[in-house]
């Protein structure tokens, strides 16, 4: 299992005060494997910035911005372009 890739999605609107917090908790998880899909879904309060600075900081941190559609859709269109083996749907206000 350890060597399986998984795909952290991470739907995010408007949800930057929580972001750093959230994707901390993805970085000190102890499975290796593993890719974070931040999906920006039109947000106006920084969320591009702050996903950014975890994109430079680690190579498994990914950022896809889109037009607002929802939570759902935002969801989506990450899992579309994850490449792992599981899923693992992560709020942008949540902490593993």
């Amino acid at each position: 299992m350890n060597n399986l890739l998984v795909s952290i999605i991470v739907p995010c609107y408007n949800q930057g005060n929580y972001l750093n917090d959230s994707l901390q908790s993805v970085l000190n998880q102890t499975h290796a494997s593993w890719e974070c899909i931040i999906v920006d879904d039109g947000s106006t309060d920084g969320t591009k910035d702050i996903a950014s600075k975890w994109v430079e900081k680690d190579s498994r941190f990914k950022y896809v911005y889109k037009a607002n559609e929802g939570l759902c859709a935002a969801r989506n269109s990450g899992i579309k372009i994850a490449t792992g083996d599981y899923i693992l749907p992560l709020d942008a206000d949540d902490k593993i």
